[in-house]
């Protein structure tokens, strides 16, 4: 829808208008080739006008399903307080110290998608969580690519928009415009406590 988006970019917002953009169905190959995706806003209460759609299983309301977990990462009681999936979720991600959570793969335009999340976490301060994007690059390897390193507190926020593609050691340029990416979660430092949840991604901006 054309109004969607000259909301994105223009200065005055009307909340009526919002509320038809957000859960639009963006059409195929709009991002070089990728499925269509349902969109909505899920960050618009912290004035991020971006329309996102959920990374498989992001809020782990299924269980593992679609995620590869290491070293006593496990899916636990307690949802993101902000509820941006729906009121009736039930569960995150519990990330303690050695472990590591990768989830499925996603596709999205080449530009300038980004990722987003709420985060939490109970240990040290001094502990971050890195997030990469794991990617094949066009010479057919594998790649992974740090693109944050998060803080947290021992109360839910989300994270701040993380651009993943535009700035790749090794970009993938010729791939039509689309490439598939999984994201790898591991807290850094021996006292974490880190949970994850309702992990998002924009996967066409800049398409």
């Amino acid at each position: 829808m054309k109004i969607c988006g000259l909301l994105r970019h223009g200065a005055t917002l009307a909340l009526a208008v919002l509320a038809i953009c957000a859960g639009t169905v963006q059409p195929a190959g709009a991002a070089g080739g990728c499925p269509q995706y349902s969109l909505g806003q899920p960050f618009l209460p912290w004035l991020d006008l971006a329309s996102y759609t959920a990374a498989p299983n992001g809020g782990l309301e299924s269980g593992s399903t679609g995620w590869s977990l290491s070293g006593g990462a496990g899916v636990v009681s307690g949802n993101e307080g902000f509820y941006v999936g729906s009121k009736s979720d039930t569960h995150s991600l519990s990330l303690p110290s050695s472990s590591s959570a990768t989830t499925s793969t996603t596709c999205v335009g080449t530009l300038d998608a980004t990722m987003r999340m709420f985060v939490m976490n109970s240990g040290s301060l001094l502990s971050t969580l890195k997030v990469e994007v794991l990617y094949t690059d066009t010479a057919g390897k594998a790649r992974a690519q740090t693109v944050a390193l998060l803080t947290g507190t021992k109360s839910w926020q989300p994270t701040l928009p993380t651009l993943m593609l535009a700035n790749l050691t090794y970009p993938p340029l010729l791939t039509a415009g689309h490439v598939d990416v999984a994201f790898r979660f591991t807290p850094q430092g021996s006292l974490g406590g880190w949970r994850i949840d309702d992990v998002y991604v924009d996967p066409l901006k800049g398409t």
